[in-house]
């Protein structure tokens, strides 16, 4: 195993030697890949997919505008572009989470944008009582969800760097489909504990007022 390693340094150093040039393009790659992705850091998957569910909203209005659809159609119709309208504005897909996201906005005083909770979509989730809360075990999930796609993209990276070095330029697609895996498994990792903290304080004040409410 110790001779297999240090063989394959010696091909990479030798490969190095031979094409420095093609390693130096690599690295200037995975440089402005990088670059790219830290200047488009603020724009999530949904901003991309927006037109998306407009298109979808649209057709479902004008199904509904047309009347020539079934009392039962009609309904599922009316029920689906409620969702796809609430997702549009909260930024949250579940409609079973929709309804509580929608009630705790309305009533906080402190949120001020309704995609507030479009970042915990998917740790969140309702109890048997339908009460919202952070699901301990969808946040353990993404956590390794995220730690296997920063893996896979890193061992794509080693294995597409290897692959340059041997004077194979299909290495750098190998490159940059690690670079997505990568970047993906950063973007993939619940919100932080602090930021978890101060929307669980909304959770908990709602729930507490509407519990002082029912009891009067």
């Amino acid at each position: 195993m110790e001779n297999l390693v240090i063989s394959n340094i010696d091909k990479l150093i030798a490969a190095f030697e031979s094409n420095p040039i093609y390693i130096g393009a690599a690295i200037v790659f995975i440089a402005v890949v990088g670059f790219i992705r830290w200047l488009t850091k603020n724009i999530k998957a949904e901003h991309l997919f927006q037109h998306t569910i407009s298109n979808k909203l649209r057709f479902i209005k004008n199904e509904l505008k047309d009347g020539v659809i079934g009392a039962h159609q009609q309904k599922q119709l009316e029920k689906c572009y409620e969702n796809l309208l609430n997702q549009k504005i909260y930024g949250v897909k579940n409609s079973f989470i929709q309804r509580e996201v929608i009630n705790i906005i309305d009533n906080s005083s402190q949120i001020k944008n309704f995609k507030y909770f479009s970042i915990y979509q998917y740790v969140l989730d309702v109890d048997s009582d339908g009460k919202l809360f952070f699901s301990e075990h969808k946040i353990k999930v993404r956590f390794v969800e995220a730690l296997l796609l920063l893996a896979i993209g890193l061992l794509m990276l080693c294995f597409g760097f290897w692959i340059i070095s041997l004077g194979l330029m299909f290495g750098l697609l190998i490159c940059l489909l690690g670079m997505v895996f990568y970047f993906g498994g950063l973007g993939h990792f619940p919100a932080s504990r602090s930021m978890r903290k101060q929307a669980e304080k909304e959770i908990a004040n709602y729930y507490q007022h509407s519990h002082v409410s029912e009891m009067r």
